[in-house]
């Protein structure tokens, strides 16, 4: 198309005929505007070409050539605030700058360590890189990962256009390969398959992270995240309503000469425990329900809960019973 427009120019051909011309060429450039606006991260100083085919690294540069460090670095996509507004750390090696908790760098050890290199210079050099803490090394956001509907939308208003363009072959694929991780995706997330099972949350929990590699945000990604926060949470707060307290409840003498209810019931102990442990207890059920899957989407520990709660609560109804009678 820019060939055409440069050849009709050059043979004075007539600003009439060159007006259909005219105007998909100006289509094309706002097509790559947004295009660009979607994909190139804030601060990133590439072309969207340069961007979708490119490693991930470049330099924190502001609009009149400055350095900027609230931009996105090469481990983010910039779209959270809380990730730019930490502090930097730079590489000995590639002599570029990282958010420190992008790289997984606390700022104690980035003020106590003399030098840093990145993931990436690490990996070039062949050492393991020292700050994963049990995880994978960070890998590189080669861009702002939009969303695939969008993304999508975008392709299908270049193909309405009839322009093939680099950026847009080279969308395709970032596309195809988000769509490809929703669909199994979503066969774990679905009603009837809730998070069954030990197995089916640790296919999940490889799914999202697989999903780290993917430069197209795919559409259940938000929905797997959530469904693993929510088990997650569930855990911390039954681990949380296992311990006991530092201070535990004695029983009354008649209380505790009661027999066998007043046998500790597991880990809630209906004589160390207070009442309110009880609410807890039920509120973690119905969240359990909640979660899918019954029994197995948590082991046994929803069971255990539930046979430990309705000890408690018989323990519970047999002492007031017993207090009444004093």
């Amino acid at each position: 198309l820019d060939t055409l427009l440069r050849q009709a120019e050059e043979t004075s051909v007539p600003p009439a005929d060159r007006a259909p011309l005219l105007d998909k060429a100006a289509l094309c450039r706002w097509w790559r505007e947004r295009a660009a606006a979607a994909f190139v991260k804030e601060g990133c100083r590439l072309s969207l070409g340069e961007s979708l085919a490119g490693d991930g690294h470049y330099e924190l540069t502001t609009p009149d050539g400055g350095w900027g460090a609230h931009f996105a670095c090469s481990f983010c996509t910039g779209e959270s605030r809380y990730e730019t507004a930490q502090f930097m750390i730079g590489c000995d090696a590639c002599d570029r700058w990282y958010h420190g908790p992008c790289v997984g760098v606390s700022k104690a050890e980035s003020d106590a360590m003399s030098e840093f290199s990145c993931p990436s210079c690490a990996a070039a050099k062949g050492v393991p890189y020292k700050y994963a803490q049990g995880q994978p090394p960070p890998r590189p956001k080669r861009t702002r990962r939009p969303a695939a509907r969008y993304v999508a939308a975008l392709l299908c208003e270049a193909d309405a256009l009839r322009v093939s363009t680099p950026e847009t072959e080279a969308m395709r694929p970032l596309l195809e390969a988000a769509t490809a991780w929703d669909v199994p995706a979503r066969a774990l997330l679905s009603p009837s398959e809730r998070l069954c099972g030990t197995e089916r949350l640790a296919a999940l929990r490889e799914a999202v992270a697989r999903a780290d590699d993917l430069e197209v945000t795919p559409e259940a990604l938000p929905l797997a995240r959530a469904a693993l926060e929510r088990y997650d949470n569930w855990r911390r707060n039954e681990d949380t309503l296992r311990e006991r307290p530092k201070e535990a409840r004695r029983p009354s003498v008649s209380a505790a000469s009661m027999a066998p209810s007043t046998q500790d019931c597991g880990f809630l102990s209906a004589s160390a425990f207070p009442g309110d442990c009880l609410a807890a207890g039920a509120s973690l059920l119905a969240e359990a329900a909640a979660l899918g899957g019954g029994e197995e989407a948590h082991g046994l520990r929803s069971a255990q809960l539930c046979a430990a709660l309705t000890a408690a609560a018989r323990w519970r109804d047999e002492a007031r019973v017993a207090l009444r009678a004093e």
